[in-house]
This record gives C-alpha cells, sequence and structure tokens, in this order.
C-alpha cells in the first residue's frame, strides 16, 4: 500500500508538471497574440510620427529635404510590454533628378508646390520586461510631400493599415491617361488674383495655370519589396 501510494503520489506530481508547462505555454501563447496587436498599433503611432516630423521638416522651409528619420526609441514601457521603434528614410526624390529604381511621375515642382517622394522604413519589437521578444512588424510606407499644409500624405503602403484598409495609391499622381487608371489626380497649381487693398480690381480675373510637372527617377526601397511607381 506505502509503495502504491508513493506510485500514484510521484504520477501526481508529473501530471501537475506536465499542467504547469500547458499552462505556461499557453500563457505565453496568449502574451505572443497580444503582442502582436501591440506591435500594429505601434506601427501605426510610429508612420504619424514619422508624417508629423516630415511635415514639420517642410513647413520650416525644407520641401526638397534632405528628410531626416525620428530618432529611434528604446525599449519603452507600454502597459505590460516594451515597445522599441526603429525609422530609416531609404530614399526621397528632390531637385534633381536621381539615379534609382523607380520613376515618380507627374511630379508637381511649381515653387508653390514642390512635391516630392519619401521612402520609409518602419520596424517595430515588442518584449516583457525581461527583454524577451514577443512580436515584431515592419512596414514600408512611401510618403508623398507639398510645400503646402497638410504637407504629407501617404502615397502607398506595402501592409494593411490598422483598420483593415489596404493602403492603395490614393495619393499618387495620374495624369488622366487610361495607363494609370483614367483619372487626373495630380496637384494642380495655379496663380489667383488678389489685392487686399482694392480687390475690385480682381474681380472676373481668371485663375492661371502655372502647372511644372516633372517625372523623377529616385531610388525606393519599398519598389525592391513590393513594385510601384508614385
Amino acid at each position: 500500500m506505502y509503495l502504491q501510494a508513493i506510485a500514484i503520489g510521484a504520477i501526481v506530481a508529473m501530471l501537475a508538471g506536465a499542467w504547469v508547462q500547458l499552462a505556461s505555454a499557453s500563457v505565453l501563447t496568449a502574451a505572443k497574440h497580444v503582442a502582436a496587436r501591440y506591435a500594429n498599433v505601434a506601427l501605426e503611432r510610429a508612420q504619424d510620427d514619422v508624417a508629423e516630423s516630415i511635415a514639420s521638416q517642410v513647413a520650416s522651409g525644407s520641401p526638397d529635404g534632405p528628410f531626416v528619420a525620428p530618432v529611434s526609441s528604446a525599449p519603452v514601457a507600454s502597459g505590460p510590454f516594451y515597445v522599441a521603434t526603429h525609422v530609416e528614410i531609404g530614399g526621397q526624390t528632390g531637385a534633381k533628378t536621381l539615379s534609382g529604381n523607380v520613376t515618380a511621375s507627374n511630379l508637381q515642382r511649381n515653387a508653390g508646390v514642390v512635391e516630392n517622394r519619401v521612402g520609409a522604413t518602419l520596424g517595430v519589437t515588442v518584449s516583457n520586461a525581461g527583454g524577451a521578444v514577443l512580436a515584431q512588424a515592419t512596414r514600408r510606407v512611401t510618403f508623398r510631400t507639398f510645400g503646402a499644409w497638410p504637407y504629407v500624405a501617404i502615397a502607398g503602403a506595402d501592409e494593411a493599415s490598422i483598420d483593415g484598409l489596404a493602403v492603395a495609391d490614393f495619393a499618387g499622381s495620374c495624369d488622366g491617361s487610361a495607363s494609370c487608371g483614367g483619372i487626373d489626380n495630380r496637384i494642380h497649381a495655379v496663380m489667383r488674383c488678389a489685392d487686399a487693398a482694392e480687390p475690385e480690381r480682381c474681380a472676373g480675373s481668371p485663375d492661371i495655370p502655372v502647372d511644372a510637372f516633372a517625372n523623377q527617377t529616385w531610388n525606393d526601397p519599398n519598389a525592391d519589396v513590393k513594385p510601384w511607381s508614385r
């Protein structure tokens, strides 16, 4: 009877140990699922931060850059996790035609607009308090910049956004030809008569088109992952 009790106790201990291992694995799996959600949210925030940083640089008088990425962050506590972000600007158009792997078509280079494209790679790492990595996520984004408010818009991304909608080329620049969709969504520049002292002098004066479109070749690291022309 004594030996039987010892054997039963050993079996119970083994089952208890197996249950603890299964429970621990279940907890870790759940933590990784939650961490993945944190990573997606962090990507959205990083994307907003990059857009705000570029917009600030354009507004400060640098519509042609060179644009600088926000400083990457060390792990910062966020709920039960620690989140670190890394941002890298891989390429951009500018005042001169550059060598590269893609062509940005119909950039509005009028001095009042100075349109550009900027490619950025965003990375997020989510870890626990002990430093163990639970989730990582990467997004490659192409921004469209211009020297007037709001200064920046997303031209394309290689990943669906947090609301579940794929970010397509809604900020692209097509001249209206069938090959690019048939809709002219370029930025147009016009010169408008304005006279604060004698506004009547401008009555009936039409807007004068002053478009200065240009195609610029540039190096977009995003195109190596998912080809596009923005």
